[in-house]
């Protein structure tokens, strides 16, 4: 009677998980494309201020829009003008990327500030992979799958399920828990 206890709490535990994932699953940005950057939450509510500049401003050669590959939009704007670009690493954190203009120089300098990982957030990272190599001294073929559903700092929940083939042999695997990445 425990043991049908235990399986239905798990159920329930994983439905949970499933609905709050694609109640709250984040969109990927699309790869590329150039999409209008959103404001950093910190600054959006805030009122931006005309200022009058009586010199030149310091901006990246036309040439630069093509290598950057902006839209044709952009890239045919005369108006258009590129001040900077960055690239964030790949990593677990978010980043902020901030662009000043020094009203002295006419120059722009750009800061990227990795932020703090969030307290609790809906992850939706998967993975899924064969391996091949030995197990219990016998060779073994293993199929693995991975889904984050949720991230707590970082400690991430979810889902995974394995099988491992040897000799005619089929072990499989399916269970919740949760695992540390940084």
């Amino acid at each position: 009677m425990k043991t049908w206890r235990s399986y239905l709490l798990v159920a329930l535990a994983c439905s949970g998980l499933v609905l709050a994932y694609f109640h709250f699953k984040p969109e990927p940005a699309p790869t590329g494309i150039h999409m209008t950057a959103k404001v950093a939450p910190e600054i959006a509510r805030e009122e931006t201020v005309p200022i009058i500049i009586d010199f030149p401003v310091q901006v990246y050669a036309p040439k630069v829009k093509q290598k950057l590959k902006l839209p044709e939009s952009v890239q045919s704007n005369a108006d258009k003008h590129v001040v900077a670009s960055t690239k964030t690493p790949n990593d677990e954190r978010s980043h902020t990327v901030t662009t000043l203009l020094d009203t002295s120089t006419g120059k722009f300098e750009t800061y990227d500030r990795a932020d703090p990982l969030p307290w609790v957030a809906v992850s939706t990272k998967s993975e899924v992979g064969m391996f091949y190599g030995y197990k219990d001294g016998e060779p073994t073929v293993r199929i693995h799958g991975q889904q984050e559903l949720l991230q707590i700092k970082a400690v991430r929940l979810g889902a995974m399920a394995s099988v491992d083939m040897t000799n005619g042999h089929t072990d499989t695997f399916v269970g919740v828990g949760a695992w540390a990445r940084w």
